[in-house]
């Protein structure tokens, strides 16, 4: 079985020995080449594979032809010919300092003069950037890779004056590449987000954005088609594993936990949805559903401009907008968060008028529904942990859940309304569930029994909690179909009380309008009524 390219960012070492698994995306690749606009940028978020589509496009314009041997692009009629590749990747050129980009960046120009024996000293990186080229382009045309443009912008937004310093430059260094287009093959840019007023794309307008083109909407990530292929062997190895454990046993319950937590990623009018490839390849190694891209791949801008503008705060259910309004960051003081949310991953396309040209947007998966609305609580909601907690299970444990509401009510009404534009039940139950963690407990959502799903069960030393949430319904509605399906049974008998609970949500008072709960005997039967 062929190992999982976690964090590989070389193409070299995929290929090179046939170690790895890859999904051939050369394809794409012959496609960009051939259309005949050779200036490309694409946004996506972190953790997208944008950094090894650069790597392979820098291994094929070199003329690296038996790397390719098999793959879509090798049985093609590309003719091979070899370019001089000027490879950049802004996230290594320190950036949040004063000056340091433009030293940074003068540095990595002579770095790249070195290895081709061309003298590119001079007083500015455009001077640099244009001896360079001209003295390449003498061999062939040259191929110009730029992995991360935006990185020195995104990462000084708390500091917009520093923002705009580094906008300036990248503004420079990308008009000098438009006077140097007769010596240019190909050139391709990648980045998170797209400041089209603020950034390269004020300045050389030959550039294609192919960010929401249907044609290239599964270049990165994985199609379910490509994940179902290429992983198949890893996919049986979890079924045997989970065999071992009691746990999901077919392939088909496998595939739909993969879709549930990290499918749903759709970048344009098209239908064609892709898989976070990062979160993808950690759960095939670890074999949990997990937020591997959240931790590794918030930026923290996103966070820093939803504290700044919280009045402005959008609902986790979604939004609407068109094209320019998702592909337009014109301003560094007042950014518009839906764009910032599309741009960086955190919602996607889920539908498309084609008659008012409109996109609707929202959480793409599980994974980022989770872990924004824990992020969210974390630096919004008021909750002390641990002797909020304390309290809280003193009271719990003698049949008191009232503190624990008292607490959830604050939490709640914390946020900006916006978050609760239009939202689903999904979105208070998570958020529920998110202030229960921030308060030092772990409880189990969505617990599958042979009658239902139960929302939330909450286990403490001698009580077990089993909650079910409403929407614009009753809390008697939610405490008898707890009674109908029984969700208590399989907690019977196990030497503990149980409490069941009924709460309803109020999307008039984005908040809890109403519990109700009874305590139960370990054998099930009635004690007494709970309010």
């Amino acid at each position: 079985m062929k190992k999982l390219p976690i964090g590989v960012q070389s193409i070299e070492k995929i290929l090179g020995k046939n170690e790895y698994v890859y999904i051939d995306k050369t394809g794409f690749i012959k496609k960009l080449i051939d259309e005949g606009a050779p200036h490309y940028f694409i946004a996506r978020p972190r953790r997208f594979g944008k950094s090894l589509f650069i790597n392979t496009l820098e291994q094929i314009f070199k003329g690296n032809k038996e790397l390719f041997k098999g793959l879509e692009i090798y049985n093609s009629e590309y003719d091979w010919q070899e370019y001089p590749v000027l490879h950049f990747d802004f996230a290594q050129i320190a950036s949040e300092g004063s000056g340091e980009f433009n030293v940074g960046l003068k540095a990595e120009l002579e770095r790249m003069g070195q290895l081709y024996g061309v003298s590119v000293e001079g007083p500015s990186v455009q001077f640099q950037l244009k001896v360079l080229v001209k003295a390449l382009s003498k061999k062939n045309r040259v191929v110009v890779l730029v992995d991360e443009y935006d990185n020195a912008i995104i990462n000084n937004l708390k500091n917009p004056k520093l923002a705009e310093k580094n906008r300036d430059l990248l503004k420079g260094f990308f008009g000098t590449l438009k006077g140097l287009d007769e010596h240019l093959k190909f050139t391709f840019t990648t980045g998170v987000s797209k400041f089209s007023q603020v950034s390269l794309f004020s300045g050389p307008n030959n550039l294609k954005d192919i960010t929401m083109d249907p044609r290239y909407a599964g270049m990165m990530g994985y199609t379910e088609k490509e994940l179902k292929k290429a992983f198949l062997n890893h996919i049986q190895a979890i079924i045997k594993n989970k065999q071992k454990e009691g746990g999901l046993t077919t392939e088909e319950s496998i595939l739909n936990e993969i879709r549930t937590w990290y499918n749903g990623y759709r970048f344009s009018s098209g239908e064609t949805y892709v898989y976070n490839p990062f979160s993808t390849l950690n759960y095939l190694d670890e074999q949990e559903a997990k937020t591997y891209w959240y931790s590794t791949g918030t930026p923290s801008f996103l966070i820093d401009e939803l504290k700044k503008h919280s009045e402005s705060m959008v609902s986790l259910d979604g939004t609407v907008a068109t094209q320019e309004e998702l592909m337009d960051i014109s301003s560094f003081e007042r950014i518009d968060l839906e764009a910032l949310m599309y741009q960086t991953g955190y919602f996607t396309i889920k539908g498309y008028n084609p008659i008012s040209k409109r996109y609707q947007l929202g959480l793409p998966n599980e994974e980022v529904r989770s872990a924004f609305i824990n992020s969210l609580v974390q630096n919004f909601a008021p909750i002390t942990n641990l002797r909020s907690s304390r309290e809280s299970v003193q009271r719990l444990e003698k049949h008191q859940p009232d503190l624990l509401f008292k607490q959830i009510e604050l939490g709640l009404s914390s946020f900006a309304y916006q978050v609760f534009v239009d939202a689903k039940e999904r979105t208070y139950q998570g958020m529920l569930l998110s202030m229960l963690y921030g308060m030092g407990f772990d409880p189990l959502s969505e617990r599958a029994t042979n009658t239902g799903r139960i929302d939330v069960v909450l286990e403490i030393p001698k009580t077990i909690y089993i909650l079910e949430l409403k929407l614009n319904n009753s809390a008697e509605t939610a405490l008898k179909q707890i009674h109908d399906k029984r969700y208590f049974k399989p907690y019977l008998r196990k030497g503990k009380k149980i409490v069941i609970i009924g709460a309803t949500f109020s999307s008039e008072l984005c908040n809890i309008s109403d519990w109700k709960g009874e305590l139960l005997s370990e054998t099930g039967e009635k004690i007494k009524d709970l309010s």
